[in-house]
């Protein structure tokens, strides 16, 4: 998928549009971006289905979610975010060969002492979990504002 979304990169970018018919030309656009939205299907995304295969409690809240990492030089931990059973978790796409899916955080509830929306790396807003230490827990979400309703009222909580 990487070798063929370079090639039609290459080919919209190197080739006149002149020199082939106009439609041709934007389809090739249009291929593009639907190879790259399979590409990020197939290599981040990890669907609720696949979290109830390997949980036993039942998932009080899931959403998808990116988490900043603690080192600024590291990508973003896509993936999706699990409340289940008093502790939030962060499952990702297997990291281990043969792994379909991968826990990679854990946070008891009671840790955490408050969330709030803002800005959590660059540009991109989400959550940020504020823990009873002082320390945060950042979450980039594209519709960071629902999902905080949404786990403010999963949790029980006041969103003051």
């Amino acid at each position: 998928m990487k070798v063929l979304l370079l090639l039609l990169f290459a080919v919209v970018v190197f080739i006149p549009n002149n020199s082939i018919a106009a439609w041709a030309y934007w389809s090739l656009f249009v291929l593009m971006f639907v190879i790259l939205f399979i590409y990020y299907r197939v290599t981040y995304y990890v669907s609720e289905a696949n979290v109830l295969e390997t949980v036993e409690t039942p998932i009080d809240y899931s959403c998808f979610c990116a988490k900043v990492p603690p080192m600024s030089n590291e990508d973003l931990v896509r993936g999706r975010m699990v409340i289940t059973g008093g502790q939030m978790h962060l499952y990702q796409k297997g990291i281990k060969k043969g792994e379909k899916i991968s826990h990679v955080f854990q946070r008891d509830i009671s840790q955490i002492a408050r969330i709030e929306t803002g800005k959590v790396v660059g540009l991109r807003h989400g959550l940020i979990f504020t823990l009873t230490d002082g320390r945060q827990d950042l979450f980039v979400i594209t519709r960071y504002q629902k999902v905080y309703d949404e786990i403010v009222s999963t949790l029980g909580w006041s969103s003051n």
